[in-house]
């Protein structure tokens, strides 16, 4: 437990925001954690409510802190950071960056004949053709973020005798097939959980997701590799653009 200077110059309000941000860059509290309420910081440490309803104010405006309906006032899960740019990042690089480390559940992984017009046409495929389907939902460390669902055509099929759960598609083709790699058009939209995806990413039915589409091409002749599918990330998510 820490002391607040009642003789101090420093306002009380910023002396108790000050104490509890650097039990949270110290590891003190931990990310989710509830702090106790503004009744029990009151009585504790013989200051108002208001006080502390300020301290705690600031706190939740720099994203430090969250507040949740009926439930109480909860350390923010750490953001993750994720750049758009030309060049594509794979999940697996993203979550290194982030200091996590990347997994994935296979949910398909096979040929299969894309259902969806704008797959077949970005892979140039006609009605009926085969492609290799990757459906996997990733995760950074245990937390499910992003459903990923690709298609790529039928050269590719020797992907799917890697590491699907383990390794990087981004890194295999880069490092052992030697194919750079160029992200066109990418769409986002925000889209509402349904009951299938809030179960898989362990969200609230209805909470919001980042939804993005689009295509990644091999840098030497502009060949379509894949068409690129994914849903997640939600809240506590930052993509930076760099120009």
């Amino acid at each position: 437990m820490f002391e607040l200077d009642q003789t101090s110059i420093v306002p009380l309000y910023k002396q108790l925001k000050d104490k509890i941000k650097d039990a949270i860059l110290d590891g003190s509290l931990k990310p989710n954690q509830k702090i106790p309420s503004e009744l029990e910081l009151s009585q504790t440490y013989q200051i108002s409510r208001i006080t502390v309803r300020n301290a705690i104010s600031e706190l939740v405006d720099e994203e430090l802190l969250e507040k949740k309906q009926g439930k109480g006032t909860f350390l923010c899960p750490p953001k993750f950071t994720r750049g758009l740019g030309s060049g594509p990042m794979s999940f697996t690089e993203m979550c290194a960056a982030n200091g996590y480390v990347a997994k994935a559940k296979i949910l398909e992984a096979g040929i299969k004949i894309p259902e969806s017009a704008s797959v077949r046409e970005m892979l140039n495929l006609k009605e009926g053709d085969p492609a290799v389907r990757i459906c996997r939902l990733r995760y950074a460390g245990d937390r499910p973020l992003v459903l990923e669902d690709n298609y790529y055509p039928l050269e590719y099929a020797y992907l799917l005798s890697i590491d699907l759960e383990n390794d990087s598609t981004y890194q295999y083709l880069r490092e052992v097939k030697g194919i750079e790699l160029r992200a066109t058009t990418t769409r986002l939209s925000i889209v509402r959980a349904n009951a299938k995806l809030a179960k898989l990413l362990q969200v609230p039915r209805n909470a919001p997701q980042l939804e993005m589409r689009g295509k990644v091409v091999r840098v030497s002749d502009g060949q379509t590799v894949h068409s690129s599918y994914q849903v997640g990330y939600g809240e506590n998510f930052e993509f930076v653009v760099r120009q």
